[in-house]
């Protein structure tokens, strides 16, 4: 009997795995891997840029039949078009395992967690999705005389020198769009310019070099300096004749440039004239441009020479180049947010880059190329903690203008650490912040507060100067224009105080100092003294001009705003010669590889030097220097 009842109970078990396999019961277990799927609609919300929000259908079985995207303040060539790819990846492969769009990081990333939050809604695991496999495009195979890996500034200069020389040329761009940060510039130095000569400006080209190898300390590259700015006079024609508009930008940019020589000059619509140059290259020369196709690795031969590159493709296909010459353009490793703590031994800052992760300099570092300047940031400005785009909040949040004047600023302990003048300088601003570990904060109380509120602020605001056309519209070149009275203030207070960890507001120092994770004692005594300049308008401590020492900090409600440092790019990585070729630990170079434009260092030290638009003007003219010796290379010239 005994053996009879064990034989039912095994029996009875086998029938019950059967039927459960059978999806038996209102639970069932699907691909995703639940056990339980609520079908329905479902919503949620994550930070990109602005708020992203997602809908998501799902039916029973944990399929994804449906999925709508709303991110209203994502740029819409950037977020906006990464939104639309990521929709239709997530609906194919019914998974939110999947990678993110190149250029648009903080985009991607919302969009996932959105959708995976919604999915967890459902019910749904979404860490055990199986989804369906990306499947890999066709392997492809070509040969070219030139092969220039970005399409950004210097690779555009590379990319219509090399064209323009005679050589067969191949561009290739991980984003879906050229131009990389040239879009969102301004312009870029030159001197000896046919437009300053018009305007009756006497630029030279030693006077610019004097300034930038004092500035530099004499630790930048003398001879690629030389060549750069020797080059960039000419170069303003060269562009303007490939249909790239420019202007000399007379005004004052700056409160503390206002002598400055005028050397920006501004791209006049850059957005749509770097595609355009594209299209007159591929039509006149027969230049070949691959849009979302990433450069992975250098091919050599047998005697070290660069002979072309492996690259990656959108639909995961492999692409190889085989090339007389490379010239890498991909505009350095800013978006690393590690590799940049670690080389430019900053804790904090936010990142205005395209998703630049480092792929040309780690590419050339792996074929012996020598390591040179990639301790150097481009540190530029400060801004509200989480900033992620140049002027984010400025329109939108009156607090951004209050940490744009030269009120009182603490370190992370609570100590005064600067003269706040720094704000009238972009580069001494960023390099303020960097001092104290990439970030600080504005101390205020509530009789500035409301007096801000009502009338205004009685000084300049860092940004507000544009007399180039730079910046705030209503701005102009009276150095002595004010703020105006900000009657949103309180209301944008509350809101980035609800956002968190952006604004603290405390009865008592004490209290503030508690939120903030300050030294009571330090900010204490930092207050006392700041409030003795004030009353006696003489800063004992770094003699900041009495003209700023207008606003003291006497009782409560105190506040705290967060402001970090942020950078356009890191400027440095692979040593190269005044040739932009990329050279090797002995000094000598590898042949047949060109690294132009964030990739390559010399044209810096540590610091992002004072004058308007180095920086693009090292890009555009490195890159055209190294697309003229590429095409001499590759045709024997």
């Amino acid at each position: 009997m005994k053996r009879e009842f064990c034989l039912l109970m095994v029996l009875t078990l086998i029938f019950s795995v059967m039927l459960t396999g059978c999806g038996g019961g209102t639970s069932s277990t699907t691909a995703t891997g639940s056990t339980s799927v609520k079908a329905g609609t479902y919503t949620a919300t994550e930070k990109g840029l602005g708020d992203v929000t997602v809908t998501v259908t799902v039916d029973d079985k944990g399929t994804i039949t449906d999925l709508k995207i709303d991110a209203p303040k994502e740029t819409e060539n950037v977020g906006g078009a990464a939104a639309k790819k990521l929709r239709e990846t997530i609906l194919q492969r019914q998974t939110v395992k999947v990678d993110t769009v190149a250029g648009a990081t903080y985009t991607s990333k919302a969009v996932i967690a959105a959708v995976t939050a919604a999915l967890k809604q459902a019910g749904i695991d979404t860490e055990n999705m199986k989804g369906k496999e990306a499947t890999a495009g066709k392997d492809e195979e070509v040969t070219v005389d030139v092969v220039v890996v970005g399409a950004g500034t210097s690779g555009t200069g590379a990319s219509i020198a090399a064209a323009e020389a005679g050589a067969k040329v191949l561009t290739l761009e991980k984003l879906d769009r050229v131009g990389g940060l040239a879009t969102t510039g301004m312009g870029l130095l030159a001197t000896e310019s046919s437009l300053q000569k018009a305007a009756g400006q006497n630029v030279t080209t030693e006077q610019i070099f004097n300034h930038l190898v004092k500035y530099n300390h004499y630790r930048s590259n003398g001879p690629l300096m030389r060549a750069i700015l020797e080059k960039s006079g000419d170069t303003i024609d060269w562009l303007m004749k490939n249909g790239i508009g420019l202007r000399l930008g007379l005004g004052i940019d700056q409160k503390l440039h206002i002598d400055y020589p005028k050397t920006y000059h501004m791209w006049t619509n850059s957005q749509q004239d770097f595609p355009k140059v594209y299209e007159k290259i591929q039509k006149e020369y027969g230049a070949q441009l691959r849009l979302n196709t990433r450069g992975e690795e250098l091919i050599c031969d047998q005697q070290g020479n660069v002979t072309g590159v492996i690259a990656k493709k959108e639909d995961g296909g492999k692409l190889t180049v085989h090339a007389k010459a490379v010239i890498l353009c991909t505009g350095g490793f800013g978006g690393d947010t590690e590799a940049v703590k670690e080389k430019a031994e900053i804790n904090n800052y936010n990142y205005f880059g395209l998703g630049n992760q480092g792929d040309g300099v780690k590419m050339a570092w792996a074929v012996g190329a020598d390591k040179f300047g990639d301790h150097a940031l481009q540190i530029h400005l400060a801004d509200l903690v989480g900033s992620k785009t140049i002027m984010e909040r400025y329109f939108d949040n009156a607090v951004s203008q209050v940490k744009d004047v030269p009120l009182l600023f603490v370190n992370r302990e609570g100590s005064r650490f600067v003269d706040e003048g720094v704000v009238y300088d972009n580069v001494l601003w960023g390099n303020a912040a960097y001092s104290v570990g990439g970030e600080y904060f504005t101390i205020v109380d509530q009789a500035s507060i409301d007096e801000f509120t009502k009338n205004g602020i009685k000084m300049t605001g860092a940004y507000q100067m544009n007399g180039s056309g730079l910046m705030t519209p209503q701005g102009g070149n009276d150095v002595n224009i004010t703020v105006p009275p900000l009657p949103n203030l309180p209301k944008d207070i509350e809101t980035l105080m609800k956002e968190g960890n952006i604004v603290y507001k405390a009865d008592t120092i004490e209290e503030l100092a508690k939120a903030t994770g300050m030294n009571a004692q330090k900010l204490t005594k930092t207050i006392e003294t700041y409030n003795k300049a004030v009353e006696t308008g003489k800063d004992t401590t770094f003699y900041k001009k009495s003209e700023y020492l207008k606003y003291p900090v006497k009782k409560g409600p105190y506040y705290a705003i967060r402001v970090r440092g942020s950078a356009y790019a890191t400027i440095g990585g692979v040593r190269i010669n005044e040739d932009i070729q990329a050279l090797k630990p002995d000094g000598h170079p590898i042949p047949g590889l060109y690294v132009a434009g964030c990739d390559a260092g010399g044209m810096y030290d540590n610091s992002y030097p004072d004058l308007e638009g180095l920086t693009m003007c090292f890009a555009m003219n490195s890159g055209r220097i190294a697309g003229e010796n590429a095409a001499k290379l590759a045709l024997g010239k």
